[in-house]
């Protein structure tokens, strides 16, 4: 436990150090608000914060094996635990690894489904390796039709699109999507759209014994962080200037206006949505659509650079799952003399992320 050895009172926050020479501010405010009597059981607050006067001060502060405030004009203190003061702010997520193909040649990350499901240290790697890296190999996936949902199972849940639940990528006589045909995919992420984009996706292989087809990835991240250090005009480019997405069928019309990079506030990439074939023509002004074309080009021609992404071929009974905000994906064509059928699906990233936290919760809990 991280004891609390010093506190001062300033005119809107408390000042507080801990045993190890850490100090951190609190203003009162916040304080009083995030009260422990003021959350239920369940986490969540009871006290409403637009009741909270601005000008609240303590009328007492001590510390014992807790912080405690005694507020002025209230007749209730409030408690504090020390450790969840002195971390409080700290991410629960994992931390993000971008990478470049040449660093995951051999081995890929590679999990197997029964293990997942009988062993929640391989199921929390699994998760972890699809948040922190992008994407997971599942293998021993049973062949049979919708036998993907077992993946699915192990964290959340479906999200149903107008595909349906799932997706079959075969050959189709008349496709709705370039996707069900054999022809070369470049990389790419699915559905950009729609709003909000689905954040994963699975494709499990039922069969494959064609010529060719082999899977590609990229981490878009990686190669957008690549063209801000070494082509930041390119890069400012794609993550200001918003283009049309859109995708027509019988029984729908999907349409979103996005940039092909999204930036946090630090300006850093954290989102990638890249499709050529469901782009739609710009409406910028002549200079500003060459300048666009460029950098398009320049950060397609990275997506492609055999450097940066891997390329394997997934056999039958075999999936890759993938966060699809941020990897592409894509296929060399493939010949006839064979069959291809995968099958797919959508679910999303927070169901993933807390499957995750609550397996590293339980992990860390005392016996």
């Amino acid at each position: 436990m991280s004891a609390i050895v010093d506190t001062r009172a300033g005119e809107r926050s408390l000042s507080v150090t801990w045993a190890d020479g850490h100090t951190r501010e609190f203003a009162y405010v916040w304080l009083r608000d995030n009260a422990r009597e003021a959350r239920h059981a369940n986490g969540q607050k009871l006290i409403e914060t637009a009741a909270i006067a601005l000008d609240i001060r303590p009328e007492s502060v001590r510390t014992d094996d807790n912080l405690e405030i005694q507020w002025q004009h209230e007749s209730q203190p409030s408690s504090y635990d020390p450790d969840w003061l002195r971390n409080h702010g700290q991410h629960t997520s994992p931390t993000r690894q971008l990478w470049r193909g040449a660093d995951f040649q051999h081995p890929l990350p590679r999990y197997s489904l029964p293990e997942c499901q009988a062993d929640h240290q391989t199921l929390c790697a699994m998760l972890d390796s699809v948040y922190r890296l992008g994407f997971a190999i599942v293998d021993h996936i049973p062949t049979s039709d919708k036998a993907l949902f077992e993946v699915i199972d192990l964290f959340g849940y479906v999200r149903e699109t107008n595909y349906g639940r799932l997706f079959d990528v075969r050959v189709e006589p008349n496709p709705s999507n370039m996707a069900f045909t054999s022809s070369t995919l470049s990389a790419h992420t699915d559905n950009p759209y729609r709003n909000p984009v689905p954040g994963l996706q699975l494709l499990h292989v039922l069969e494959n014994s064609a010529e060719g087809g082999e899977n590609t990835l990229v981490d878009g991240l990686w190669v957008a962080e690549l063209m801000r250090r070494e082509h930041p005009r390119a890069f400012e480019v794609l993550s200001s200037t918003e283009v049309d997405f859109r995708f027509q069928s019988d029984d729908a019309d999907l349409h979103n206006r996005t940039t092909l990079i999204g930036v946090d506030h630090n300006g850093d990439a954290n989102a990638v949505r890249f499709n050529n074939r469901s782009m739609q023509a710009l409406d910028l002004p002549a200079d500003d659509t060459h300048e666009f074309y460029a950098a398009h080009q320049l950060f397609s021609h990275l997506l492609e650079d055999d450097h940066h992404r891997v390329m394997f071929k997934l056999a039958a009974g075999e999936a890759m799952l993938f966060d699809n905000t941020r990897i592409l994906h894509g296929r060399l064509g493939y010949a006839g003399g064979g069959q291809r059928h995968l099958q797919g699906c959508y679910a999303d990233m927070d169901s993933l992320l807390s499957k995750l936290r609550v397996l590293q919760r339980k992990t860390t809990e005392p016996a």
